[in-house]
């Protein structure tokens, strides 16, 4: 059984190691509902940009665990 509040943390300390330190600068995951990762994105460039890559995102949000726990990723914006 998933713990979303424990998974959520390891994302966030995993993200530099896993998407690399300057995609991590900029974007962060907020939360997870389910099997979905909110990842937060500073504008609607970056939006369009990591919904093109949301596979390679998926694979690597994914390497924490043995098996697929995240399968979709939402990817939001503030005007920050």
């Amino acid at each position: 059984e998933w713990d979303e509040h424990l998974d959520l943390e390891l994302l966030q300390k995993l993200w530099p190691s896993l998407v690399g330190e300057q995609l991590a600068r900029v974007t962060r995951i907020t939360a997870i509902h389910g099997a979905t990762a909110v990842l937060d994105v500073p504008d609607l460039i970056w939006r369009k940009q990591l919904f093109r890559m949301k596979g390679k995102l998926l694979h690597r949000i994914n390497e924490p665990w043995s098996a697929q726990r995240i399968t979709e990723i939402a990817i939001t914006y503030e005007n920050h």
